[in-house]
């Protein structure tokens, strides 16, 4: 069974989110290698040992992708990757305020 097929077979509001999906995917794609990218360029920033500014533009670079990264993934799996990262610091917070 094809893809098409699949989405045509589906309720019409599901069918808009399948498609939003690999429309997703791709995103998560691309936000992954420059991700990559950025972390790889800080490395070679840092190593090169450079100004200051380059090296804070940099490091903002990887920062901002990562974090784009991280919240288009959890945006592509649901929100149960959400829930879990709340249970997981209040875990850790809770072991530390004790």
């Amino acid at each position: 069974m094809t893809l098409k097929a699949e989405i045509e077979t589906l309720p019409a509001g599901d069918r808009v989110l399948r498609r939003g999906k690999g429309l997703l995917k791709v995103l998560v794609t691309l936000l992954a290698i420059f991700a990559f990218a950025a972390w790889i360029a800080l490395g070679v920033v840092l190593y090169a040992d450079v100004g200051r500014d380059l090296r804070l533009a940099a490091a903002l670079a990887a920062a901002i992708s990562t974090e784009a990264l991280f919240w288009s993934v959890a945006a592509l799996l649901g929100v149960s990757v959400l829930e879990a990262r709340k249970a997981i610091w209040r875990r850790i917070t809770g072991f530390l305020a004790r």
